[in-house]
């Protein structure tokens, strides 16, 4: 839910964001994030804009709280 209010704001600055659960791995309940960027800096641009950041943090707020564990990773799409 959290990560589908952000889409809005996403797609202001030109990107695009995929929420998709696993089903099947060992672990059930896994959500995968996937952000879609015209660019590596554009997206850190973003990701560094105060402004945004406190939108984020209004709609990320007590996020953490569901957690159990969880890693960022950063891909360069080849074709």
């Amino acid at each position: 839910e959290k990560f589908v209010k952000m889409s809005g704001i996403l797609e202001e600055h030109g990107m695009k964001i995929r929420v998709m659960t696993d089903l099947s791995a060992e672990r059930f309940w896994m959500l995968v994030a996937e952000i879609e960027a015209p660019s590596l800096e554009a997206f850190l641009k973003m990701d560094q804009d105060e402004a945004i950041a406190k939108q984020f943090g209004e709609i990320m707020g007590g996020y953490h709280e569901l957690v159990e564990s969880g890693r960022r990773e950063i891909y360069n799409l080849e074709n």
